[in-house]
């Protein structure tokens, strides 16, 4: 009885070395030896993505600013030890600043994460004089880190907010506190 079945794996290897130069005697067999490592780390993890941002694009000192993290689990696998991490938040004097109101670091941590599930965190920061002085803009910085399926994976996200804006009687203010200080 003579049974022949299809052969994918060769059809596929004459396909890759169809316009290949060929030396006569010289046979081809297999899958060619390159494979792109973040192709195969997609295919056999999750997708856990970060949406980070301000509730306004621009501030004066006196203003709260308040950042939000959406963190989702863009895959159909649990995502387990999810952790939100504040990389750094500076002006553009580049001084390290400390958000006026932030979660506590077990509301950080998120042990568990379903497939399509999504959690919030906000921060908030109470613009001050100083940070207008430098102008140019705040830079919050955040990364989310999970596993799935045994792989480590995480995204990164800015959010920024211009200090360009003046309040009107901020600069007449300290000009009017140097007088009285005359």
């Amino acid at each position: 009885m003579d049974i022949r079945r299809p052969r994918p794996l060769l059809k596929l290897t004459r396909a890759l070395h169809q316009k290949a130069p060929l030396s006569q005697g010289v046979v081809f067999r297999g899958l060619p030896n390159w494979r792109s490592a973040l192709l195969v780390r997609k295919k056999n993890s999750g997708h856990v993505t970060l949406v980070y941002g301000a509730d306004r694009s621009w501030a004066i000192p006196g203003d709260t600013v308040i950042f939000t993290a959406w963190i989702t689990n863009d895959s159909g696998s649990y995502l387990r030890d999810v952790a939100l991490i504040p990389r750094s938040f500076t002006n553009e004097g580049m001084e390290t600043l400390q958000y006026t109101a932030e979660p506590v670091q077990r509301d950080l941590e998120i042990a568990l994460l379903a497939p399509g599930q999504s959690v919030m965190r906000t921060f908030s920061y109470l613009v001050t004089d100083s940070d207008h002085l430098h102008g140019g803009s705040l830079v919050s910085a955040m990364r989310v880190s999970a596993i799935c399926r045994g792989q480590k994976i995480s995204d990164e996200h800015d959010a920024l907010v211009s200090l360009s804006g003046t309040r009107r009687d901020w600069l007449f203010e300290a000009t009017s506190r140097q007088r009285k200080n005359s």
